[in-house]
């Protein structure tokens, strides 16, 4: 019997997927759910990082704070990240 009294319609389906044989318990299919639900908040705040870099490169570029590419630009700024590790 779970620890846990999750109600209707929430104890069937977790019975319905013991059933099933893709989980042997209670305790395995709240701990993947949990996993999972884990995962895609991580998901989400990776995601949330990335827009925010662009949204400040795109500022940057806004502002007109850009350097022209050039192979140059590369070794130093790998020299300064190296520099800094």
């Amino acid at each position: 019997m779970p620890r846990l009294d999750l109600g209707n319609p929430y104890d069937y389906y977790v019975q319905a997927l013991i059933d099933t044989g893709l989980y042997s318990t209670y305790t395995e299919v709240v701990k993947d759910a949990l996993r999972q639900h884990m995962d895609s908040h991580t998901e989400s705040k990776r995601i949330a990082l990335f827009h925010a870099a662009i949204a400040e490169g795109e500022a940057d570029i806004q502002a007109g704070r850009v350097e022209p590419y050039s192979p140059t630009l590369i070794d130093r700024l790998t020299a300064e990240v190296l520099a800094d590790g």
